[in-house]
């Protein structure tokens, strides 16, 4: 850690050995087996919980600031106060199937703006880590690496996330629209994973119709420090009040997806 942490802040210190500490449970799976349903499709496994409770503890003891997370749930402070967002295993049904592409999402939040991103990534045993102004790092066995975003891949991850109704249609119609272009590999990872994958360099873009900043922040900062464009699916700039993101490694790519956007929204249903 004294290497690879050396320049970074010390409350991102502590997110990335709670990240680390998140990996750590999650491998074992330990509880992975007990399942709960969530409201509909979605899991909650007691490895979920078991890992917020952790992470909880260490950043929330440590560094004294408020935490809301996925499971356990939380408010913003009222004051303005600095706080961790928490989503401890993004991609549940994933990791519940054994498919190790997951994520620990950890961000703070201070004076309404994401300033530090920790991402623990257990398909290349890597911590993501982003500080705003200060770049975007891949952190590895005592050593870390410089992330650049890349539109190289030519691959586009889509997701409907919870989106319903109108929002839910416009997914299907963007969806069939990327495939109709047959410009780009289409994927769909199930895990905002794929927003880290954007600053990493390993897609060219990820578009989320629905989605809270629990799951979303953490990968917004390292996407935009890493080089990248972001905004909410109708172009306005994400916020952690937005409910969608659209995060692309350059800015013609993002123009591009952001027309396909509009022209699904209008189209007949």
């Amino acid at each position: 850690m004294t290497s690879s942490g050396a320049g970074f802040r010390s409350v991102t210190l502590v997110a990335i050995g709670a990240a680390e500490r998140g990996l750590e449970l999650a491998r074992r799976r330990v509880g992975a087996a007990d399942i709960t349903a969530k409201e509909g499709r979605d899991l909650v496994t007691a490895t979920d919980v078991a890992v917020e409770d952790a992470v909880r503890t260490m950043v929330g003891g440590a560094v004294g600031s408020l935490v809301v997370g996925e499971e356990r749930g939380g408010e913003p402070p009222a004051d303005g106060a600095p706080y961790w967002l928490v989503d401890p295993i993004c991609g549940t049904r994933n990791f519940a199937s054994g498919v190790p592409l997951y994520s620990i999402n950890l961000a703070l939040v201070e004076g309404g703006q994401v300033t530090a991103a920790v991402v623990g990534d257990p398909s290349t045993d890597e911590i993501q880590v982003a500080e705003r102004g200060r770049g975007a790092w891949a952190v590895k066995d005592g050593a870390r690496r410089r992330l650049r975003a890349s539109e190289e891949s030519r691959t586009i991850v889509v997701e409907d996330g919870k989106s319903s109704g109108a929002r839910r249609e416009r997914a299907a119609q963007f969806t069939a629209a990327v495939i109709r272009a047959d410009r780009w590999h289409f994927r769909s990872l199930g895990s905002t994973l794929a927003l880290s994958y954007v600053g990493a360099g390993r897609v060219s873009a990820y578009v989320l119709f629905w989605a809270s900043a629990v799951h979303t922040a953490a990968g917004t900062l390292l996407a935009t420090e890493a080089g990248g464009t972001l905004s909410d699916i109708d172009g306005r700039p994400w916020t952690v009040d937005s409910d969608s993101v659209i995060g692309s490694a350059t800015a013609d790519l993002h123009q591009e997806l952001l027309d396909l956007a509009r022209s699904a929204s209008k189209l007949p249903r």
